[in-house]
């Protein structure tokens, strides 16, 4: 008799999470909506936000739920650029791995804070784009790289 293994699908299969997620979102005053819909919602997520003159005044964002990496969304914007702080995909650098579980988002967070989070990092670009000195805390980069703890001070 051979093992039954169940297989865990990941948080965003969920519909109420999704809608959870979007209705978050929407709650800013960001216009968000699923894009490229999957024909089974295992296969991952995508959210386009739109620009907004207060919120996201130059920038769209493509945000994407992978099944590989359900946790961790990557986050492209469409607009003004920062090459020191971009990932080789050109998403957004947020977070890196080994840090804090307080420095990322998570499933269990809000819409609220995910755009919290994105907004405040194209704030500082462009700060940094103004005067070459990013104003937020750094993560140290590089795959061996520690990471850092609510209060930046380095794990890992």
């Amino acid at each position: 008799m051979g093992r039954h293994q169940s297989v865990r699908r990941p948080w965003f299969a969920r519909s109420i999470a999704r809608i959870r997620l979007l209705d978050d979102i929407r709650s800013t005053g960001l216009d968000a909506r699923e894009v490229d819909k999957p024909v089974a919602f295992e296969d991952g997520l995508q959210i386009q936000v739109y620009p907004h003159i207060r919120i996201l005044p130059l920038h769209s964002l493509r945000i994407v739920f992978d099944p590989q990496d359900p946790k961790t969304p990557q986050v492209h914007a469409r607009g003004p650029g920062c090459p020191a702080h971009r990932n080789s995909d050109g998403s957004l650098c947020l977070w890196y791995p080994k840090d804090s579980a307080t420095r990322r988002w998570s499933p269990g967070d809000s819409g609220v804070a995910l755009i919290s989070i994105i907004v405040r990092h194209l704030r500082w670009e462009a700060m940094y784009r103004d005067t070459g000195t990013w104003p937020g805390f750094e993560a140290p980069h590089g795959y061996n790289s520690p990471g850092l703890d609510e209060k930046d001070n380095i794990i890992g």
